[in-house]
């Protein structure tokens, strides 16, 4: 399995605006106690006294030794994950999400209150303490594009790097004398268990061209574990530091969440799979379950309803009758090109898709061998402050004929851009997302994700989803997208104002094959700037495992169903607005020919790309002489 098939569910982002733990939230007007029991994608911590912590619907919680009610830790930032204890347990680190990065916080039980470690400005991960109580190792992109090792002191946070190599150092966990590291390392699709010993250089305790992931030492430092992913699925395997070292099996079959296997002394071990918290002694043949009890809500029965059906104003439509005609046209519904089709536009919305035929009276654009798309939606979009007049036919040009985006102008712009002077993409508010059914639709990496790397999603998000069809909003592109540079050098994105540079965000790209349900492309949490964002999604959703066809969807019928228009919006069809990419290549194979755009439909009008830079740029020198 490559690096992108081989992804971590648990670092997948879809939009950080909402929590899993919210949705639950929806049921409080009723009358019965809602208890979990199982979660998915959960991971476990233990101290001395056999208590365990995990982190559950973006909580953290600690379940009393030999298991029980779990009890739900006050404040701290939401959604948490990865807790981990001090050596005295009397604080947790824990790993945390804002806006559009991860952080690390610390968590004190004697006051409750969190306290954020580390720099606001980077993506911090993977958080473990040292055994002295006052430091903790954690992996972050500070530097460059790949994940190193770096150290902070918890009272001065003083930080310092420990690791510059090639390619990602992540996961690192130090040994219970502190003389030793064991941490991940990835370069190329290769993987690597490292330790790194007092005074000695790292050596590779284990490798493979699949996934290994969440080392965690034995407390008498004899041996390490991990996850290793192969055709089988996940398991649990075992690096036994003898002389030569041993690789060992120690756990399989089972639906295994990509954690650490936490340790209470040298013979007893937990770990999460199957939704549960497992438990086993190092010299049995089998596991029993640690149960917990959390009290999460109130509910007498899920309620989820239809989204409603929105309006859409026509905003200064043409009158006249035009006919696209170009080589091959995806309509956004099915999963295949139709061919020698003309789209016949009226009043600015497409009146009949037919065969090719000779037509009086009405204008002709004929695109030659070039292919149709549905207008590009960004269901969860930024425009910068200062945005004016002349940067929507710039984002028109890359293909965004609709975007969900609150501004302090929208309605002046969205009233200059549906015209043919100044054309760009409809802005539509941004509580048209909120207004998503609440009961269906799930933003990732707010704790759980989900499902499972095998697919399996377990009660947590079986309650919070109820019966509807679940909804994911991406947010998943970083420096590391393949072909990301692609999109910067294109001319549309080169005349944009407020260049971004792209940061890391994941230690490892998303996975998405696994999750059955509607994803909806959703740019603002990628940080970049409008257009450009939405094609990193592009290029994003497809490495996270999802077909060009299915990322094409994302933006198309996907995202307008979510927001209620349905018809009228992501499809070539009667009846649905003339909003149309025109683009030479062949996207349902390759999906950076969706950038590829000659030229737009918007509104029932044609503009070439080039027509579309030179009105950007009147644009301008009109507000330059004002």
């Amino acid at each position: 399995m490559d690096r992108l098939a081989a992804a971590t569910l648990n670092e997948i982002l879809i939009v950080r605006a909402v929590c899993l733990y919210l949705a639950l939230a929806l049921f409080s007007c009723a009358s019965a106690e809602v208890y979990l029991t199982e979660g998915t994608n959960i991971s476990v911590d233990v101290t001395t006294d056999g208590r365990a912590v995990i982190d559950l619907l973006g909580g953290l919680w600690v379940i009393p030794a030999g298991g029980g009610a779990a009890a739900e830790l006050p404040g701290g930032l939401r959604p948490a994950q990865k807790p981990r204890w001090s050596p005295a347990a009397e604080a947790l680190v824990y790993q945390a999400s804002t806006a559009t990065q991860d952080q690390i916080w610390l968590y004190h039980l004697s006051d409750g209150r969190s306290y954020r470690l580390g720099d606001t400005r980077y993506t911090d991960l993977h958080p473990s303490w040292h055994p002295d109580g006052t430091r903790i190792v954690f992996s972050s992109a500070r530097h460059g594009d790949g994940f190193d090792l770096w150290e902070i002191d918890t009272e001065t946070r003083l930080t310092w790097r420990l690791s510059n190599h090639q390619g990602n150092e992540t996961e690192p966990a130090w040994s219970a004398d502190g003389r030793s590291l064991i941490y991940v390392h990835e370069l190329d699709g290769h993987w690597s268990i490292m330790l790194r010993r007092f005074g000695r250089s790292a050596v590779t305790i284990a490798h493979s061209q699949s996934r290994l992931t969440a080392p965690s030492w034995r407390p008498d430092g004899s041996l390490v574990t991990y996850l290793k992913n192969s055709d089988d699925g996940w398991s649990v395997r075992m690096a036994i530091l003898s002389d030569p070292i041993l690789d060992r099996p120690l756990l399989a079959g089972e639906d295994f969440f990509l954690a650490p296997v936490a340790w209470l002394d040298r013979q007893h071990f937990f770990y999460t799979a199957d939704g549960h918290v497992r438990q086993r002694r190092f010299d049995s043949w089998s596991s029993s379950d640690l149960p917990f009890r959390a009290a999460v809500g109130q509910s007498a029965k899920s309620t989820t309803a239809a989204i409603a059906v929105r309006e859409m104003p026509a905003i200064d439509v043409p009158a006249r009758k035009t006919i696209i005609r170009a080589g091959r046209l995806y309509d956004g519904l099915g999963n295949n090109y139709s061919y020698d089709r003309d789209i016949i536009i009226e009043a600015g919305h497409i009146a009949a898709v037919e065969e090719r035929a000779d037509r009086d009276g009405a204008i002709v654009v004929d695109l030659g061998d070039l292919t149709v798309l549905p207008g590009y939606i960004d269901a969860y979009a930024s425009l910068p402050d200062d945005a004016d007049a002349s940067l929507g036919p710039l984002l028109l040009a890359l293909g965004v004929t609709t975007l969900v985006a609150d501004h302090p102008n929208a309605a002046a712009l969205n009233l200059t851009w549906s015209g043919k002077d100044t054309p760009g993409p409809r802005i539509l508010p941004s509580n048209s997302i909120r207004d998503f059914d609440t009961g269906a639709s799930l933003l990732m990496n707010a704790g759980p994700t989900p499902a499972s790397p095998a697919g399996n999603s377990y009660q947590d998000v079986q309650i919070a989803m109820g019966p509807g069809a679940s909804t994911f909003v991406s947010g998943l592109a970083d420096s590391a997208t393949p072909t990301l540079a692609s999109i910067f050098t294109s001319r549309q994105a080169l005349l944009l104002p407020h260049p971004v540079t792209p940061i890391r965000r994941f230690a490892e790209a998303p996975d998405l094959s696994a999750i059955a349900s509607t994803v909806v492309l959703g740019s603002k949490p990628n940080g970049l700037q409008a257009g450009v964002a939405l094609h990193a999604e592009f290029r994003a959703l497809v490495a996270a495992g999802l077909s060009e066809e299915q990322a094409i969807k994302a933006a198309g019928v996907n995202a307008a169903a979510a927001l209620g228009l349905s018809l009228k919006l992501g499809r070539i069809a009667t009846g649905a607005a003339a909003d149309l990419v025109l683009v030479d290549g062949d996207p349902l194979n390759n999906i950076g020919d969706t950038l590829k755009i000659v030229g737009i439909v918007r509104n029932g009008r044609f503009f070439s790309v080039s027509g579309l830079i030179d009105r950007s740029e009147n644009a301008k020198r009109a507000k330059t002489v004002e």
